[in-house]
């Protein structure tokens, strides 16, 4: 544990001093955003004044450790923003990771069974489709096709506990979820299938549907939970693009209002925050892989 710690602390010492830096850098000339107002050069440098990085730095953790990292650009507290933005996307990507999670893995097992072989090369062109396509591209055929077309979901926004405003983002981002996982699924299920282990639990008289769905899914699903880790770290630092062409109140759009308006103090702890919840689910990703497969973790 105390090693863990450590190794942390080294991350978020480099992760802040990366996340001040560039949102820093990307401050530093705000001239374009006051070019319609009638604000000369000189009242704009005055109005941005820049310091060091040194004391950029410093006055990052001192609010890290108050939990006060300053207030946005629009004067909200910047602690309370993110945290207001976090449900969202929390809701998001829960349903985008269970939904894309159930379907791909019930599909990867159902296609093994001989009488539904042809799923698995249905389902195997489905997925590399997906993965090949933008996933912009998958957002606004979405919204034309359910929304458009047939008129069933709403556009955009969000209501606290109202899953029909993330169903649409929620299969654009889960989409590709489900695809990376059918794929894995898929080949490795096929392998375990033909392994000596499974002809021993045939020669037992066990039934095809007990085989796939539960002996050979409990052998798979610790590679599984590693890739649904990652999946779901990934969706929690925000998904800017989807967030964005769905008007989704979440994290990924926080963050692309704060690169645009040049908010440096939301934008550092966007990033701050963003690469801490990576890193967390991707070592309890490797704790549950040491765990489940019985690896040595102290090369980890």
């Amino acid at each position: 544990m105390l090693e863990e710690a450590k190794r942390f602390l080294i991350f978020a010492v480099f992760l802040s001093a990366i996340s001040v830096f560039f949102s820093q850098l990307r401050s530093l000339n705000k001239e374009f955003l006051e070019a319609d107002s009638g604000i000369q050069v000189q009242d704009s440098v005055e109005i941005s004044t820049n310091t060091s990085f040194t004391k950029e730095y410093l006055q990052f953790w001192k609010g890290l450790i108050r939990f006060d990292m300053g207030e946005t650009e629009s004067g909200d507290p910047v602690l309370s923003h993110i945290l207001s933005r976090f449900w969202p996307t929390l809701h998001l990507a829960g349903f985008a990771v269970l939904t894309g999670t159930f379907f791909s893995v019930f599909l990867a097992l159902v296609s093994l069974l001989p009488r539904f072989g042809f799923l698995g090369e249905v389902f195997g062109f489905i997925s590399q489709l997906i993965l090949s396509t933008p996933v912009f591209v998958v957002s606004v055929f979405l919204l034309v096709f359910f929304f458009l077309i047939l008129g069933w979901l709403p556009p955009g926004g969000y209501e606290p506990g109202n899953t029909a405003y993330v169903i649409l983002p929620g299969i654009a981002l889960g989409s590709r979820v489900f695809a990376r996982l059918f794929i894995f699924a898929h080949q490795l299920a096929g392998t375990e299938k033909k392994s000596a282990y499974t002809n021993v639990l045939k020669a037992r008289g066990y039934s095809e549907n007990r085989i796939l769905f539960r002996h050979i899914l409990l052998k798979v699903s610790p590679v599984l939970l590693i890739l649904i880790l990652l999946d779901l770290s990934s969706l929690l630092s925000g998904a800017i693009v989807v967030e964005e062409i769905f008007f989704f109140p979440g994290i990924g759009k926080s963050m692309y209002h704060a690169i645009r308006t040049m908010d440096s103090a939301l934008l550092s702890a966007l990033l701050f925050y963003s690469g801490t919840v990576f890193y967390i689910l991707t070592r309890v990703s490797e704790r549950v892989r040491d765990s489940l497969l019985g690896w040595e973790a102290g090369a980890a």
